[in-house]
């Protein structure tokens, strides 16, 4: 069954684009769709609408892309895509303070609890090393310097000293035109301006320390939420004596084929997803954002039941509870 609702759309979003492998970006159309072009030198690329399915497990709904009027040509038929849904900002500096030795203790503890989560080790830009992934919806970046530089490169067609070629899609000679403008459009120094202003968003609103309702914790501990959300995983902003916990470990997880996207991120494969940080998850919900990587999920009960692969039993045994503790459960997780 499809959808196509005007009146329920995903705002921002990006269309992430790749090839047969999930790993190479289009050949023309790069690692995204761009909607934008710039005046009286470059055309759009191209342009989506966002169509609602419906899922035959629990009648949940997930949005696919169609996509119009490309100005290039043609996808081929081999092309994957996936809708990406850009997040609020507040608290993502809080990742940049989880230390690589927390990681991999979470790693160690995973693998204790009998669970398979895993690291993605990603390609630093400047040393070109490996090196522990954290940040997105794949943990493909491994840090904000990184992730700010992407999304200046897909998403704007800016270039940087970390991404210094511009994803052109023109012909080869209107793109060389581009490149020749005047160098790199962004400094190294804006890109750390930015990083830092991300690390001190305020965080007032997110609780830390306080459960609101302690059947609700022991629910979420007795499902094995905490298994992966985990509350141990500690972050202290530079010049902060406040410590937060972020219920994630930040590793990647199989979640099911109902979540594949058919594209893969470094070792992140298309059902690989990294936990999320479920701090300031209810401020996130009452501004009107939804969950999951392209927003499918409107509630945390919706997010719940997506949950498959490992998180499976821990899905099951939701749907067993009663429906007071249903909502014991989803209420401590909007206190996050």
């Amino acid at each position: 069954m499809e959808i196509k609702s005007p009146t329920k759309q995903i705002y921002p979003f990006v269309l992430k684009i790749r090839d047969l492998s999930g790993q190479t970006g289009h050949p023309i159309y790069g690692n995204e769709l761009s909607r934008f072009g710039i005046a009286g030198k470059l055309f759009p690329e191209g342009t989506f609408e966002v169509h609602w399915k419906t899922a035959f497990q629990f009648n949940l709904k997930y949005p696919s892309p169609v996509i119009k009027a490309l100005h290039f040509g043609p996808l081929h038929s081999d092309t994957r895509t996936s809708i990406r849904l850009g997040r609020d900002l507040t608290g993502i500096g809080l990742i940049d303070a989880i230390d690589d030795k927390q990681i991999k203790r979470m790693l160690s503890e995973q693998n204790a609890l009998g669970l398979n989560g895993r690291i993605n080790y990603v390609q630093d830009p400047i040393s070109k090393r490996n090196v522990i992934g954290r940040f997105g919806y794949k943990a493909s970046s491994p840090n904000l310097i990184d992730q700010i530089s992407k999304a200046f490169r897909d998403e704007l067609g800016v270039t940087s000293v970390f991404y210094p070629n511009n994803p052109c899609s023109a012909r080869a000679s209107t793109c060389e035109n581009l490149n020749n403008l005047g160098g790199l459009e962004v400094s190294a120094a804006k890109i750390d301006e930015i990083a830092e202003f991300l690390k001190v968003i305020p965080t007032k609103s997110f609780r830390n320390n306080t459960y609101p309702d302690i059947n609700g914790l022991g629910l979420f501990t007795d499902l094995g939420c905490d298994s992966c959300h985990r509350a141990n995983l500690l972050a202290t902003p530079n010049n902060s004596s406040q410590t937060f916990k972020l219920y994630t470990d930040l590793l990647l997880h199989d979640m099911g084929d109902g979540l594949a996207d058919g594209l893969q991120e470094f070792e992140a494969r298309p059902q690989d997803w990294r936990t999320a940080p479920l701090i300031g998850i209810g401020t996130h919900l009452r501004s009107g954002g939804s969950l999951l990587h392209d927003g499918r999920a409107q509630s945390i009960r919706e997010a719940i039941l997506w949950h498959d692969g490992e998180a499976q039993p821990s899905r099951d045994k939701y749907l067993k509870l009663e429906a007071s503790q249903k909502l014991l459960l989803e209420y401590f997780i909007e206190q996050l």
